[in-house]
């Protein structure tokens, strides 16, 4: 199970996203993300510090949201490093 929400903060988004973010759980965050994007001009954030697993497809959603501006909070081991990956180090 996933749940993402979307939060308005002053000059930024936030989309928080927990649970497991793998099979069918990836589309829904794709299409929380395209709906972010056409909502909000500014940057948006992704709060994946609640998140408790990661599949390939999730990664693969990831990789694709960093390259349209998103930038990442991560927490713990896992998360950590599939955004390091993601990112190619960046932060």
């Amino acid at each position: 199970m996933m749940k993402a929400q979307v939060e308005e903060g002053p000059g930024a988004v936030t989309l928080t996203v927990c649970g497991r973010l793998a099979d069918g759980w990836v589309d829904e965050l794709d299409k929380c993300w395209r709906d972010a994007r056409t909502s909000h001009t500014g940057p948006i954030a992704v709060d994946l510090r609640c998140v408790t697993f990661i599949d390939a497809a999730g990664q693969a959603l990831l990789r694709r949201m960093y390259g349209d501006g998103a930038t990442f909070l991560a927490d713990g081991l896992l998360t950590r490093e599939v955004v390091t990956q993601v990112t190619g180090g960046s932060k």
